[in-house]
């Protein structure tokens, strides 16, 4: 059996979907995490990294981000990359070839949301200067859109989730409107089915334990 070790941050995060498969699968996994302050200015990249090779420390960011996952001797960046390789890994990734392309179409869009809103979310989260009321009209529109797109899924699915059965791409989007709640006092009232698919999410007793006892982190 592999020897997962994942790295990042004490927050959820890009991380924590990944942090989710473990648990539904039952799987034990090292989950590093790192002070910001404290200890990641030190797990970066070294100079002459190509001629250096075989002295990269363990805990060195080859890349200057994270998340990542060793996974034994291998080593995968990037979250969603990382998080598509356990949701196959763990049987979290559809049950045929469509059902495999819609959630990688829907978390892709999600992505694309994501970075339509961050001016707006970025505000709000005290990150950038900005007029909330200017940007506000922006967001509720993007909101409502992308919103509307995930409720046509799930209502197509007829399962409660995005396809046949929970995946990879339910946990995701449940950590997303998790912090959609957080940083919008509106959100629950606007979109009270989608707060019910993340509900749903996060009482599936493979995970719900572990859920409960997180809590419900801004980040």
């Amino acid at each position: 059996m592999p020897q997962y070790k994942l790295h990042y941050f004490d927050i959820r995060g890009m991380a924590e979907p990944a942090r989710l498969i473990f648990h539904f699968a039952g799987q034990e996994f090292e989950d590093r995490r790192y002070d910001r302050q404290a200890e990641w200015p030190k797990v970066k990249p070294i100079e002459d990294l190509e001629d250096n090779y075989l002295r990269i420390p363990l805990l060195t960011s080859e890349t200057g981000k994270a998340p990542w996952l060793d996974v034994d001797n291998e080593r995968i960046y990037e979250s969603l990359a990382l998080t598509r390789y356990l949701g196959r890994k763990f049987n979290l990734a559809g049950k045929d070839e469509m059902e495999s392309a819609q959630i990688n179409s829907i978390v892709d869009t999600c992505k694309d949301f994501f970075d339509e809103v961050q001016s707006y979310l970025s505000v709000k989260r005290g990150r950038s200067e900005g007029n909330l009321e200017e940007l506000r009209p922006k967001y509720d529109e993007t909101c409502k859109k992308w919103y509307t797109y995930l409720q046509s899924r799930l209502d197509k699915a007829k399962s409660g989730f995005i396809t046949s059965k929970i995946s990879w791409g339910d946990f995701l989007l449940a950590e997303g409107i998790l912090t959609m709640q957080n940083f919008d006092e509106e959100f629950t009232g606007k979109y009270p089915k989608i707060v019910e698919y993340k509900e749903r999410v996060y009482s599936h007793p493979k995970i719900k334990e572990y859920v409960e006892k997180r809590g419900d982190l801004l980040y």
